[in-house]
């Protein structure tokens, strides 16, 4: 049976109550949190369904964003004022009920005053409201949890539980942000880097820029110099013949995690062709440039 029940307007705090109801969840499990959006089942009943819901209640929470007293309905009139709306009845089939009512106040609420509420509901007004903001959620809510667990037993392990999954939050994070720290840290480009032919990129890095040099194995002479620029794992550089103004390169190389492979392309500028480029770093190749 559901102990908890969670009262709210799905347009004024609906976010911060399935947020809500998300980390009481992890304290007293699903089985005790009632929330209309998630638990009445297309088909049933609604009034009937919250009404089965609040006999079994042990504390009623109703959550109140900044437009929780203003909210009208397609012709106009406040909610609040209308007999049949929802949020009305289960406020008063709670007050009937003298069920444990903690008003929740979010986004900046204010606690209506007793002139602002229906007469069914003025008691309301009289109950102590708890603000949960969101620079101190966790401690906010958990200032809540320790309240309502007088009326309300706790899940089994629930601390434990709750624990694990923040550590293993934190964990994920952590490996995602290194991750991604990595990534754009500049790689390191410098070295001998082969064609398939035999000639060679000689690269010379300096934090993130780079000169380049092409190399003929055979004559051991540069016939192509250029620059580029490193970003992460990724090197895109200029290439200009040495001894002519023609078959000008643009190119793009990544290099491999074990970095021992750039791979990427390079395009003739004039003429925009594509050619697939692998270079490979070979451990015994001495710097004949």
């Amino acid at each position: 049976m559901n102990k908890i029940f969670i009262s709210y307007r799905r347009d004024d705090s609906g976010g911060y109550s399935g947020r809500l109801a998300d980390r009481l969840t992890l304290t007293f499990g699903d089985q005790q949190i009632f929330r209309d959006f998630d638990d009445i089942s297309p088909g049933q009943n609604f009034a009937e369904s919250i009404q089965a819901n609040l006999s079994g209640a042990d504390v009623f929470l109703v959550v109140i964003g900044p437009n929780w007293l203003q909210l009208t309905d397609e012709n106009g009139q406040r909610r609040l004022d209308d007999a049949e709306d929802f949020v009305r009845l289960e406020i008063e089939t709670a007050l009937q009920r003298d069920i444990q009512i903690i008003p929740l106040l979010v986004n900046g609420a204010q606690m209506p005053h007793i002139t602002e509420l229906p007469t069914d509901l003025s008691s309301l007004a009289y109950r102590q409201a708890v603000e949960l903001s969101d620079s101190r959620w966790e401690q906010d809510v958990g200032k809540l949890i320790g309240y309502i667990k007088n009326y309300v037993k706790p899940l089994k392990n629930s601390s434990r539980l709750y624990r694990m999954i923040l550590y293993t939050t934190a964990a994920l994070l952590a490996l995602a942000g290194t991750a991604i720290w990595l990534s754009r840290q500049p790689a390191d480009f410098s070295g001998q880097w082969y064609f398939d032919g035999g000639d060679y990129l000689l690269i010379t890095q300096q934090d993130k820029q780079v000169k380049i040099e092409r190399i003929d194995v055979n004559l051991q002479k540069v016939f192509e110099r250029g620059e580029g620029q490193v970003d992460g794992r990724s090197l895109t550089f200029n290439l200009e013949p040495v001894y002519s103004d023609r078959f000008k390169h643009h190119g793009i190389l990544k290099k491999s995690w074990d970095g021992q492979t750039l791979a990427g392309e390079l395009i003739e500028v004039f003429s925009d062709k594509h050619d697939a480029l692998v270079l490979e770093k070979r451990p015994d190749a001495q710097n004949d440039g």
